[in-house]
């Protein structure tokens, strides 16, 4: 999860905090009881979160966090606990009596920890909730006092009780009101004055308040951690009133900055509590110490119960406005009567005091108009209640304690707690009338009450009077000390919180129903009109109302049904509309009912109600009300009953069950009316008439009550409520009814018989799969009585081939919710099965084929239901397992049934079905043990066992019982039991394995049946048909199904190597013991054990992360190899296309090509339908050979275009286009095709030739891997590699390492030791291979563009050669002792093929003398300054190559060994001719001198370029090397003849190119003939017709076998014949060479080697282990492009290819260096189109090492020479330093071809004419080599070359 950064990461890690802080807390042992279950729970349900993350399996849990006995439970009950498992994993832990809504109510403990203020007086906390959206208080207030010097109030606890969901998004606030009890004018220093209690003033201090509302969030779960939080306290300031610092205080978040504050706060404690004030006390009875102050809400909380009785009035003192002694004013109020007597202890300020006559108001000092929004609680009793008013008293106070004393009140306000029409106070705001009192005339100690005489209400005041019609203000009434004082104001609100006195005048008149009885009739009627939650306050009395009159009033029966729709009213509004108030009910009914005669009156009703048969529409509503309220209807009458029995010794029981009876039989037959008028009240009886099951048990017979819902549901009309019916049947069955053995027989069967009709309709799946599951789980109790055996047989009989078929079904319409209900009921019918059950069953069908029907159900139920696909999730470990033990009880049960019925005869396809379905059980993923963990293993084998093995032995119990019939199951059953077979169970394996030899022998033995010929039969009429067992003597179809899923398992993940030796030894055991297939099934088994073990080898590979792609490669291939070699078509194709996946990966499309050939050659070009073994799955609509065939070829032109392999499409021998050109034009005629075709390879041609198309030559590489620690497929084995473009020996070597880390190099090329071989680690062994190509063979010794035999060098390649040195007695500079060894190795395929690599077939090993090795270093100097040259030849103006500098200075002046003194001093000293004296010594020495001699010409044309494009800085290297030149021209000539230049002039660089064609450059060989059409773009200059003949004398050489073979680019001694042609004229040239007479070098040249340059030293690389420098390589430039690009990496130079034929081949030898072999190669002397060539485009090819006799007396120019052998031409490995001319020891970067070629020696060339000669300072070319520089249309001098810059004369 860490490396996938998993979001789940930081959810675990929460939960492992958090768990561990509970475990510390557990640990701990401090928490109460109570707190450590909850902590408990709350750790099991973290814990289970943290398994649900995981994925583990899920724990079922009861409430405190046990696990569940899941055997002690049916299976219904698991499958309903697992269901609901994610939800309670996912909600919080819950009590029994917490809830997650606010249906229940809660409270709210608030407790004060801390207060710190500055009062130095008496003080009050006056805390309530306050909603900020409605601005107003919520709660009533609680007041805590604090007395000077008592304690600040710590510990003190505030409880708000009946606190519910607010459904607006309200802010709800605790406020704190202090106020201060003292002087009027608070001091400072907090210092007190004593004086009497009397003048003690409320006055305001402060306000402090937090926000709640998330402690008490509107939804969502509740928290109920207790917080603690720190409130400072705003003070109030001097004319501030606690309501408008409050507002300030909400509205700023913030305490007003006032220096007071500092040191003013309160800290408390805030918790949210579920449940009622009684659930609290019993849950949390420590919290009610001390007996806490309850705050209950301004209003009535959700339910109210009936031990709730509540009389509260709230008044709230608003404001008011005086206009005399209207500032400090004080409000005492009272209750008085109707006399004015005070009324003791009925006001209070809240909860937390108690009450008292009078409460004082706080002052505010100096407001004339005063705001309190104080509220008070007035508590009167309900008899005082009618005649009680509040009294409101008004008093100035002042700050002189005298004066104050002396203060009377001034006024005088009074409110009536009743209305003038009897109700309570109307809850709203009231504007009282005040009157002014005369002090002179008032006394306190006795208030006159005259002031009840005047209106309370200012608006019922009227101060105008009308006298003649004129309006009058009249004077304000009075009456002694009282006056009426209209400029002043005064406003109250009231809150009638009571459950006895009603606001409501009908409710009024229908509680006191008796006092108006005229009245009664309307107030019934009006009852249902009125608000529901007044009604539901006065729940209780309303109801006993309503039965006091049914038992009261018998004189009308109109009241009788107005009682009776007032009671179904009540019962809708108590269990609809407020449904909290179902409880308060059934306590009615149960404690507080008491009309015994009710039942009577309301039976009648209702009967005459369901027997209207003209019932009208308001009827049919009724009814329906009725019908939707009949549960408490009938619980009324049961009670009623039931006391009325109790009181009168059980009498009129028979007339109660008559009337009880036919009210039911009334019910059954309103059932059968017509449905379009009754459908739906029907419905509703349906749904509703069950819930009166348990009362009426406790009056009728059960059985009768069943038989009424059997007659009930039958009455219903067919086709209609099919819902409503299953409702019905689910209701009666989950009733306590069905619990009764003699109830269910009568239910049983109808419900059973009513679900088979309803599966064959069709309908309502879900609803019968519900009842179906109750019946079961009932069944399953044992308490239900001994019937339930009978029961369930009934319930088998009936349902249980139904649930089969609707589980298969509802499998193929894959619905899951019902799919699993009905497989839960089939699982616990099989559960519940017993053996006499199965038999009973059994039993029941009247015939087999019935039988065989039901098992072939059973089966594809358990197949496609259970095994083929997941139907619970696999979290559901336990309920997996339940159902895989009731699936091996049942299959058990079946192949019981099968063997004893359907052996005799014979069912094939039902014994088929039990193996498929018994290898579906065994291979399910749910039971594969050895994938769990330890524990779980541990766990499902100690509980259940392993199930498979009891399946295996039945399936092998079952085979055995076959008999004859086993060959009926060979092929068809091999896979299967193969997969059963190789589960990973010993025991297992070996009870399947033998089966496989049973099934060979049960195809080995073959039955036939032969007709008899005994002629007595014959004319008898009669043919007897005998079986007998004949030997067949094969088992093809078992081989071809063993093989194929062997193939299909393995990879797929089954088996191991543990199944493959037991196989082996089991098989071959059970092969020796029968002599007739001993043979043949032996080999067999071989063959299979081989396959295992390559599929074993491959699937490791293919599955392990760590493996690279070559490794899976190379395990594809040799399935490949193997499944070619027994001819399995299908499985070969397979793994084709897996390697072509494999090599697209890598973009290796050459070899994706040759993949898919192998599957084209499988095809034929007819219209024969395409088996299945040899379909393409990406040709999918390909039905004929033709039609894939054809595919497959143009998908192999794409990747072999995309490899840049076209030679495969065009050249190859029956290749791809050869075939499809045969095919579209001699077979199939589609010349569109062809036409489209022809265009494609044209653009193949194009493409071969293009400049524009780089290829890359690339490497080979010979890697060996030793050591045990390789795969098996590695091990100990050689291999050859073709490299990647511009691969070089470091970056493949460090390729092959990183594929195997840890790995070990080896250094040397020498072969490993034993112990490299045998030891557990892994060495490498790595160099570089050259390719030997087969040119001479494909071009008949033709010469072609360099562009088409580039390709072949390295490609279509299998022999490859490498060299190493041999140990001389000599010095290392002592080249006529320096011996290589050269190996030659030949792959077992051809490179490219389907794979980069082939392994080694064979290798031979042979020796290369040293004069051999100088013959081939020479030779390959000789080919590079010709390569040089060449290429300036094809692009004039290109920059001047880098390294002919280099390589001309190391040829003319040697840094070191003396340059080719060093040849001359071992092989051609008197010394070494004395002891070489043999003719084929002879002929190599003449080879060598011969090389010697054709160098010149070589370095005279380079010079002349180097001359031409040198910078001036390079200008005295040059002259240097010129004089150098000069110096060995004279010694070569003088000793080894003379040679005519190899080129003509080269031109001088021209500004304006001319162009000018060549074409038909001829080369004249051995009689061959090769052409070129050469164009050259620029820089050519214009030649006229002439021609130049030197005769020359043939020189003798050495004969080669094969006198045509040579390669393209290589000088021997020849006849050059040069034909050009252009627009008007043409020429020819024709060169002859004498031989020179060897002269002994006298002088050696002398030239420091110029140092490397820093990009040879950056490009430089490894060789084999040896660093080699490596030369740059540029890029072509045409005529007038922009400046050229920095030049490009290094790129590689093609590997060379040597002869086909060894006998055309002369044995080759390369230089050592440091221990590794270096062998020259060179460059193609070809060209292309007018663009010239680079070195990139250039592949190398190798020198030939002996010189061919030719045919021609003319030899070639230049010439060279070879030693001649008859052994084969392998050429070396490693590369030479160019920069040294024949230095053996310098290295080389590239190696050269080698082949052979012929030469004689040349006759003495005679001296030059001296026009020829040109002085040394004009040109460097001199002594007699004719150069002349032509201009544009000049003719060349007689007897010399036309030359040109861009002139291709070159022979190659």
């Amino acid at each position: 999860m860490f490396l996938s950064e998993d979001e789940r990461l930081s959810s675990l890690r929460k939960l492992a905090y958090d768990l561990a802080e509970r475990r510390k807390q557990i640990l701990s042992g401090a928490l109460p009881v109570d707190e450590g279950r909850r902590i408990q729970r709350e750790a099991v349900h973290e814990l289970d979160e943290g398994n649900s993350l995981l994925g583990l399996d899920t724990i079922i849990r009861d409430d405190d966090g046990v696990a569940v006995n899941l055997d002690a439970l049916t299976l219904p009950e698991t499958f309903r606990l697992f269901k609901e498992a994610p939800a309670r994993i996912i909600s919080p832990p819950v009590r029994q009596n917490e809830s997650q809504s606010y249906s229940m109510p809660c409270c709210f403990m608030v407790t004060i920890r801390k207060v710190e203020w500055k009062v130095g007086e008496s003080a009050e906390l006056i805390v309530s909730l306050y909603d900020e959206q409605k601005q107003t208080f919520i709660t009533e207030n609680c007041v805590l006092e604090w007395k000077r010097g008592s304690g600040f109030l710590h510990g003190e606890k505030v409880l708000f009780v009946d606190l519910k969901r607010f459904s607006d998004p309200s802010k709800i606030f605790l406020v704190c009101h202090v106020v201060r009890r003292g002087v009027m004018e608070w001091k400072e220093n907090g210092t007190e004055t004593k004086k009497p209690a009397a003048q003690i003033v409320r006055r305001p201090y402060g306000v402090s308040l937090v926000d709640v509302t998330e402690m008490i969030p509107q939804k969502g779960p509740l928290d109920d951690a207790e917080r603690e939080v720190r409130l400072p306290i705003t003070v109030c300031g001097d004319s501030d009133s606690l309501l408008a610092t409050t507002r300030k205080a909400m509205a700023v978040r913030a305490p007003i900055a006032d220096p007071r504050l500092l040191q003013s706060y309160i800290v408390l404690s805030a918790k949210l509590l579920v449940g009622s004030v009684k659930q609290v006390r019993e849950e949390f009875p420590h919290l009610f110490v001390g007996n806490p102050p309850i705050s209950r809400i301004l209003g009535y909380p959700d339910v109210i119960v009936p031990s709730d009785v509540r009389n509260d009035i709230y008044i709230t003192l608003d404001r008011a406005e005086f206009r005399y002694s209207g500032r400090n004013v004080e409000v005492s109020v009272s209750v008085c009567d109707d006399k004015g007597v005070v009324l003791p202890k009925t006001v209070c300020g809240g909860a937390g005091v108690e009450l008292t006559d009078r409460h004082l108001s706080v002052v505010y000092y100096h407001m004339g108009a005063p705001v309190w929004n104080e509220t008070l609680k007035v508590t009167v009793g309900f008899e005082q209640f009618a005649t009680s008013h509040v009294r409101f008293l008004f008093k100035h106070r002042s700050s002189n304690e005298t004066k104050d004393k002396a203060e009377k009140p001034f006024a005088l306000a009074f409110l009536p707690l009743k209305s003038d029409d009897g109700t309570a106070l109307q809850d709203r705001t009231y504007n009282m009338a005040v009157y002014r009192i005369d002090a002179k005339l008032f006394s306190e100690k006795s208030i006159s009450p005259a002031y009840l005489q005047f209106n309370e209400f200012e608006d019922k005041i009227d101060l105008t009077t009308i006298s003649n019609g004129q309006t009058k203000l009249a004077p304000p009434p009075s009456e002694g000390c009282y006056t009426y004082s209209a400029k002043e104001s005064f406003s109250v609100s009231s809150l009638v919180c009571s459950t006895k006195l009603t606001q409501n005048v009908s409710l009024l008149g229908l509680l006191m129903w008796r006092s108006n009885e005229f009245a009664l009739e309307s107030n019934l009627k009006a009852l249902p009109s009125q608000p529901g939650v007044q009604v539901v306050r006065y729940l209780r009395d309303i109801l006993d109302v309503l039965f006091e009159i049914l038992s009261d009033r018998k004189d009308s029966a109109n009241v009788e049904a107005h009682v009776f729709e007032a009671l179904v009213f009540l019962i809708d509004l108590a269990t609809r509309g407020f449904p909290n108030f179902r409880p308060i009910l059934d306590l009615y009914i149960k404690e507080d009912f008491c009309a015994l005669l009710a039942y009577d009156k309301i039976i009648s009703r209702l009967s005459s109600l369901i027997n209207d048969v003209e019932m009208t529409n308001d009827s049919r509503i009724f009814f329906i009300k009725t019908v939707k309220s009949v549960e408490y209807v009938f619980k009324f009458i049961i009670q009623s009953r039931m006391l009325y029995a109790q009181m009168n010794q059980n009498q009129g029981e028979e007339l109660f069950r008559d009337s009880m009876e036919h009210l039911l039989i009334s019910l059954a037959d309103f059932m059968g009316r017509d449905v379009r008028v009754f459908q739906t009240a029907q419905g509703s009886v349906l749904k509703y008439i069950p819930t009166i099951i348990p009362d009426l048990m406790r009056v009728l017979d059960p059985v009768v009550i069943a038989s009424f819902f059997e007659q009930m549901i039958g009455n219903v009309p067919i086709g209609s409520m099919f819902q409503q019916q299953i409702d019905c049947i689910l209701a009666v069955v989950q009733s306590p009814l069905f619990r009764l053995a003699e109830c269910r027989q009568v239910l049983l069967p109808f419900f059973c018989e009513y679900l088979h009709d309803l599966e064959d309709s069709r309908r309502e799946s879900s609803g019968a799969s519900k009842v179906l599951m109750e019946m079961l789980v009932l069944l399953s109790d044992q308490t239900v009585g001994p019937s339930r055996f009978q029961d369930l047989t009934i319930l088998i009989e009936k349902l249980l081939r139904k649930v089969v078929r609707s589980v298969i079904q509802l499998a193929n319409k894959a619905s899951e919710p019902v799919e699993d209900n009905f497989l839960i009921i089939m699982l616990s019918i099989f559960r519940q099965m017993t053996d006499i059950h199965y038999e009973q069953f059994i039993a029941t069908f009247e015939s087999d084929v019935d039988l065989v029907d039901f098992l072939q159900e059973i089966f594809i139920s358990f197949k496609g239901s259970l095994f083929s696909k997941s139907v619970f999730p696999k979290e559901w470990s336990d309920m997996i397992m339940l159902q895989n033990t009731i699936m091996l009880q049942a299959l058990t049960q079946f192949s019981r049934i099968i063997r004893i019925r359907f052996l005799e005869p014979f069912q094939q396809q039902l014994w088929n079905n039990f193996f498929q379905c018994a290898v579906e059980f065994c291979t399910q993923e749910s039971l594969q043990l050895e994938n769990f963990s330890e524990n779980k293993q541990k766990r499902i084998r100690r509980r259940y066992d392993d199930m498979r093995l009891k399946m295996c032995f039945e399936v092998r119990a079952m085979w055995n019982s076959l008999g004859s019939h086993k060959r009926n199951f060979v092929p068809d059953l091999v896979a299967s039991l193969l997969d059963m077979s190789l589960i990973p169970v010993e025991e297992l394996r070996m009870a399947i394995i033998p089966i496989f030899f049973d099934m060979m022998q049960c195809e080995f033995r073959l039955t036939k049946s032969v007709h008899s010929t005994e002629p007595q039969q014959m004319t008898a009429g009669r043919r007897l048909q005998d079986e007998y067992w004949i030997i067949q003597g094969k088992f093809a179809a078992f081989e071809t199904n063993m093989i194929k899923s062997l193939d299909v398992f393995i990879e797929g993940g089954r088996g191991d190597s543990d199944y493959a030796v037991l196989f082996e030894e089991i098989m071959k055991e059970r092969c020796n013991n029968n002599s007739q297939m001993r043979e043949l099934s032996l080999r067999f088994v071989d063959q299979l054990v081989k396959q295992m073990k390559l599929l074993l080898e491959y699937r490791d590979v293919m599955t392990s992360p760590d493996v690279d792609i070559e490794s899976r490669m190379c395990c594809t291939v040799n399935l490949l190899e193997y499944y070619e070699g027994i001819s399995k078509r299908e499985m070969y194709i397979r793994y084709l296309y897996k390697l072509r996946d494999l090599h697209l990966h890598l973009g290796n499309f050459t070899e994706v090509a040759f993949t898919l050939e192998h599957h084209a050659r499988l095809l034929i070009w007819t219209d024969d339908s395409l088996p299945t073994p040899l379909h393409c799955s990406d040709f999918p609509h390909d039905q004929t050979h033709r039609e894939l065939k054809e595919h497959l070829f143009y998908e192999m032109i794409r990747y072999f275009d995309m490899g840049k392999s076209w030679e495969y499409v065009i050249n190859r021998e029956n290749g791809v286009f050869n075939e499809l050109r045969t095919l579209y034009e001699s077979d199939t005629y589609e010349y569109q095709k062809m036409s489209e075709l022809l265009r494609s390879m044209a653009g193949f041609y194009d493409k071969v030739i293009s400049p524009h198309e780089t290829r890359v030559p690339c490497e080979y590489f010979r890697v060996a891997y030793y050591g045990g620690g390789f795969p098996v497929f590695w091990r100990n084995k050689a291999f050859v590699y073709r490299g990647k473009e511009c691969d070089n020996i470091r970056d493949f070597t460090e390729r092959v390492q990183n594929r195997f880390p840890g790995c070990v190099t080896l250094k040397t090329m020498d072969p490993p030791s034993k112990d490299i071989l045998e030891s557990d680690k892994m060495y490498l062994q790595i160099w570089k291979v050259e390719p030997v190509h087969q040119i001479d063979d494909r071009f008949g010794g033709k010469q072609v563009s360099h562009r088409i035999r580039n390709f072949y060098l390295c490609n279509d390649v299998h022999t490859f050669t490498y060299y190493r040195r041999l140990l001389s007695h000599g010095k290392d500079s002592d080249f006529a002792n320096l011996w290589l060894e050269r190996t030659t190795i030949t792959t077992r395929s051809s490179l490219p093929g389907i794979l980069r690599w082939s392994e080694v077939r064979e290798s031979i090993t042979g020796k290369v003398s040293p004069i051999q090795t100088a013959i081939e270093t020479l030779q390959a100097k000789n080919d590079d300054i010709f390569r040089l040259v060449e290429k300036h030849l094809e692009n004039p103006l290109a920059e001047l190559d880098p390294q002919i500098g280099s390589i001309l200075g190391g040829v003319l002046d040697p840094a070191v060994n003396g340059g080719i003194s060093n040849y001359e001093k071992a092989f051609i000293s008197p010394a070494y001719l004395d002891v070489h004296k043999t003719s084929e010594d002879r002929k190599e020495i003449d080879a060598l001198k011969d090389l010697i001699a054709n160098q010149i010409p070589l370095l005279q044309a380079a010079l002349e370029i180097y001359d031409q494009k040198v910078k001036e800085p390079m200008r005295p290297f040059y002259n240097h090397i010129h004089d150098c030149y000069l110096k060995q021209k004279s010694h070569v000539e003088v000793h080894y003849g003379i040679r005519p230049p190899v080129f003509p002039k080269l031109a001088p660089k021209r500004s304006v190119a001319a162009n000018r064609s060549y074409s038909n450059v001829e080369i004249r060989k051995a009689g061959s003939f090769v052409s070129y059409d050469n164009r050259v773009e620029s820089g050519i200059s214009s030649v006229s017709d002439s021609s130049a003949t030197l005769s020359s004398t043939p020189r003798t050489g050495v004969t080669s076998k094969k006198s045509h073979s040579r390669v393209g680019g290589s000088l021997s001694a020849s006849t050059l014949s040069l034909a050009r042609s252009s627009r008007d004229s043409s020429s020819t040239l024709t060169l002859s060479l004498a031989p020179a007479t060897p002269i002994e070098l006298s002088q050696t040249l002398q030239y420091q080697r110029q140092p490397r340059r820093d990009a040879e030293k950056r490009h430089s690389r490894p060789g084999s282990g040896l660093l080699q420098p490596r030369r740059s390589s540029f890029a072509e430039e045409e005529p007038g492009a922009a400046a050229p690009s920095p030049p490009p990496l290094p790129v590689k130079r093609a590997p060379a290819e040597h002869f086909a034929t060894p006998s055309t081949t002369t044995q080759n030898g390369g230089l050592l260096q440091n221990g590794f072999l270096t062998t020259p190669r060179r460059r193609l002397r070809t060209y292309d189109g007018g663009s010239g060539m680079n070195e990139d485009e250039t592949p190398p090819e190798k020198p030939p090492l002996l010189p061919a006799k030719l045919p021609s007396p003319t030899p070639e120019l230049p010439p060279k020479a070879s030693a001649a052998t008859t052994t084969k031409v392998i050429p070396a490995t490693l590369e030479f330093d160019r920069a040294s001319l024949g230095s053996p020891t310098t290295p080389r970067n590239s190696s050269r071809s080698s082949r052979s070629t012929s030469s004689t020696p040349p006759p003495p060339v005679p001296e030059k004419p001296a026009h020829l000669l040109r002085d040394g300072n004009a040109s460097p070319l001199r002594d007699g080599i004719a150069s002349p520089l032509l201009l544009k249309g000049a003719a060349p001098r007689e007897g010399a070359a036309p030359r040109d810059s861009g002139i291709d004369d070159a022979p190659t």
